[in-house]
C-alpha cells in the first residue's frame, strides 16, 4: 500500500532464498497484479511440500482520523494490519489452487503472505487494489438524490481523497480514511430538468486536477471502470420538501469536553436521554450527594476562536464557560438523590457539559449531546434577488463540526462558524440569495473541517460528501432547503 516498502520484489527473492537454506520451500504467484473490491482472483500455490497446511495472510492497515481532544484534527493516520484469508492444504504434488474476493479495503499495493504452521514465511506475492467508484442511478427526479459510493481510495497522500464535480462545479470531496477506504457520498439532483454530468477527479490540494493519464502524475481515476456519468434530472412527482436534516443518531457525550471538578466524590450525575435538539426534555438524576442538600445544576458551553498559526495548529482559546440560571437549583432526600426534568435549551451544539455544586463546589459532572436544529428557513419562494434567510440551533463548536459549508445547485457557496452566532440562543444566521432560472433550487449544507494541523492532502473548509461514513469522531448530519424561484 502507501506505507508498504517499495522494494517488495527484492524482499521477496530474498525470504525465498532463506527459506531455501532453511529447508522452506514455496511459490505463491496471484492470478491478477491487479484488480477492483469484489473481484475474484486466485492464489497459486506450487512447489510446497505434499499435503502440508499452510497459512495464506493478507497485509494491509487501518485507518483513522487522528483527533487531539476529541476536537483538534491532526489528519489520517494509519496502523498496519493483517488478516488471514484462510488455512489450505497443499495436494499430493505440493499445490493449492484458491479463488478469493477482494475484500472491502484500501487501494494501492498488499502483501499476500504463506506461512508454515510454525509462523514462518514460506513465499509471498503482491496486489494492488485500485480504486473505483458506483453511482446508484443514472436518473432520478429534481431534489432527489444520486449516491455514489467509492471502494479502495489509498491511505497514500496523493490518492487519498477524490472530488466530485456536477456540470464542470466541484461540489466537494470523498475520504475514505476510516471504514477501510470505501465512502459514501450523495449529490443532490439539480435542476434544469434535463441532462447533466457527474464526475469524480483526483486532488489531494483539496481542488480538482484536470490533467490526465500520461500528463498526470495520478492514473487514471478508477482504470478502466471510468469516472464519468451521464444522468438525467426528471419531473417530481411532488413539490419537494423545504427544509429538513439528516436523520439524527443515538450519541454519547465525550468526557474530555468535561470541566475539572473541584472535588472528587461518590456523587453521581446522569441525564436521560444523552443526546437531542433544542427543546428536548430530559430527566437529570443524581446519588450519593449529601442528604438534604442544596445541588445547583449549571449549564456549560463552550467560547472562544479558533485560529490558525505559523504552524498552523489550532489556538487552544475555546474552553468551556458556565452559563447560569439555565438549570434549576435542586435538593436531595434523606438518600442524598435527586430528579428534575429540564428543558434543552437552544446553544452551540456537541458535548454540553453540565455540573452539580454542593456549597459553591462542583462535585459531579455529565453531558448531553446537543445535536443541530434548523429554527427557521423563509421564505421559501420568490424572485431572483431574494434574501433567503436561515436560522440553524446546535452547530458544534469542534474543528471537525464549527464550518457547514453552504452549496447552492451543486454550487459551492461558502462557510460559516458555529461559535460566531448569537450568544444566547447559539443561533446562526446566514442570508443567501434566490437565483436561477424559475423552479426549485436547492441549498445543501454539508459537514467539512475547519483546520487540519497536517496541510497534506489539503482537507480542510471544503464540502465533505463522504461525511456519512468518513467524518471524525462524530457521524454529523447535513441540512438540506428547496427554494422556488419565481416568475
Amino acid at each position: 500500500m502507501g506505507n508498504e516498502p517499495s522494494n517488495v520484489s527484492g524482499e521477496s527473492s530474498q525470504r525465498q532464498h532463506d527459506n531455501v537454506k532453511n529447508g522452506l520451500r514455496g511459490t505463491l504467484v496471484v492470478s491478477d497484479e491487479e484488480g477492483h473490491v469484489g473481484d475474484t482472483i486466485t492464489l497459486h500455490g506450487r512447489n510446497f511440500p505434499a499435503e502440508q497446511q499452510v497459512e495464506v495472510r493478507w497485509h494491509t492497515v487501518e485507518g483513522e482520523w487522528g483527533v487531539l481532544e476529541a476536537h483538534e484534527i491532526v489528519g489520517p493516520q494509519y496502523r498496519p494490519r493483517t488478516e488471514t484469508i484462510g488455512t489450505v492444504v497443499t495436494d499430493e504434488e505440493g499445490a493449492f489452487d484458491e479463488e478469493w474476493t477482494v475484500p472491502e479495503d484500501y487501494g494501492g499495493r498488499h502483501r499476500i503472505e504463506v506461512t508454515d504452521t510454525d509462523g514462518d514465511t514460506v513465499d509471498d506475492a503482491e496486489f494492488t487494489i485500485v480504486e473505483h467508484f458506483e453511482l446508484d442511478r443514472t436518473a432520478a427526479p429534481l431534489g432527489e438524490s444520486f449516491r455514489i459510493r467509492g471502494y479502495g481510495i489509498s491511505p497514500d497522500v496523493m490518492a487519498s481523497n477524490y472530488h466530485v464535480s456536477w456540470d464542470n462545479s466541484a461540489v466537494g470531496f470523498v475520504s475514505g480514511v476510516q471504514n477501510r477506504g470505501t465512502a459514501t457520498a450523495e449529490i443532490r439532483a439539480a435542476g434544469p430538468v434535463g441532462k447533466h454530468v457527474i464526475e469524480v477527479w483526483h486532488g489531494y490540494r483539496g481542488v480538482p486536477y484536470l490533467l490526465r493519464d500520461t500528463q498526470s502524475p495520478f492514473r487514471a481515476v478508477a482504470g478502466d471502470r471510468g469516472s464519468t456519468w451521464t444522468v438525467q434530472v426528471t419531473e417530481p412527482e411532488e413539490p419537494p420538501e423545504t427544509a429538513w436534516l439528516d436523520p439524527l443518531l443515538d450519541e454519547q457525550p465525550i468526557p474530555a469536553h468535561y470541566p475539572y471538578l473541584d472535588e472528587d466524590t461518590d456523587a453521581e450525575l446522569d441525564i436521560s436521554p444523552e443526546c437531542g435538539q433544542a427543546g428536548t426534555s430530559a430527566i437529570v438524576t443524581g446519588t450519593d450527594f449529601p442528604s438534604h442538600a442544596e445541588v445547583d445544576l449549571t449549564w456549560y458551553r463552550h467560547e472562544g476562536h479558533e485560529s490558525e498559526g505559523r504552524e498552523k495548529a489550532p489556538d487552544p482559546t475555546i474552553t468551556p464557560v458556565a452559563k447560569p440560571d439555565v438549570l434549576p437549583t435542586v435538593s436531595t432526600d434523606s438518600d442524598g438523590s435527586f430528579q428534575v426534568e429540564v428543558e434543552i435549551p437552544r446553544d452551540i451544539g456537541s458535548t454540553r457539559p453540565i455540573t452539580a455544586a454542593v456549597d459553591g463546589r462542583e462535585v459531579a459532572v455529565t453531558g448531553f449531546v446537543l445535536q443541530p436544529s434548523i429554527e427557521r428557513f423563509e421564505p421559501t419562494s420568490g424572485p431572483v434577488g431574494t434574501d433567503i434567510e436561515i436560522e440553524l440551533s446546535g452547530v458544534g463548536w469542534t474543528m471537525y463540526e464549527n464550518a457547514p459549508f453552504f452549496v447552492y445547485d451543486n454550487k459551492p457557496i461558502g462557510y460559516l462558524c458555529g461559535t460566531g452566532g448569537d450568544y444566547d440562543t447559539g443561533i446562526v444566521n446566514p442570508v443567501l440569495r434566490a437565483t436561477g432560472e424559475p423552479g426549485w433550487h436547492f441549498i445543501d449544507v454539508y459537514p467539512s473541517l475547519f483546520v487540519v494541523q497536517r496541510d497534506k492532502p489539503d482537507f480542510e473548509l471544503r464540502p465533505h460528501l463522504s461525511y456519512l461514513d468518513n467524518h471524525p469522531v462524530r457521524p454529523l448530519p447535513a441540512f438540506h432547503f428547496a427554494f422556488e424561484v419565481t416568475e
